[in-house]
């Protein structure tokens, strides 16, 4: 339940910047959700992605979720190329 909860399905950079961005700057939350999103498979991407927001890839679904055309079409979360996988995406702590 805790993990369903706290599991988003996101398909845009501005929202997944949202997600993983601090609310407070100078006392920021910690934040245990993961989002769930189109990915190009691109290395420079999740490096981009680790440097901008402390986020990286836990896994790659075994059972891709479908990647018709409203995820696909949307393109990877960082450089909006289009997407080959779905990632989940988490910050370590």
């Amino acid at each position: 339940d805790y993990r369903r909860e706290h599991t988003a399905t996101i398909e845009n950079h501005e929202a997944f910047n949202a997600f993983f961005t601090p609310r407070n700057a100078d006392d920021p939350e910690i934040h245990g959700g993961f989002a769930i999103s189109p990915w190009c498979g691109e290395a420079a991407c999740e490096a981009e992605i680790k440097e901008a927001l402390a986020v990286t890839i836990r896994c790659l679904p075994l059972k891709e979720e479908s990647m018709d055309a409203p995820a696909a079409s949307n393109g990877c979360v960082r450089c909006g190329k289009p997407a080959t996988a779905r990632a989940v995406f988490a910050k370590a702590y």
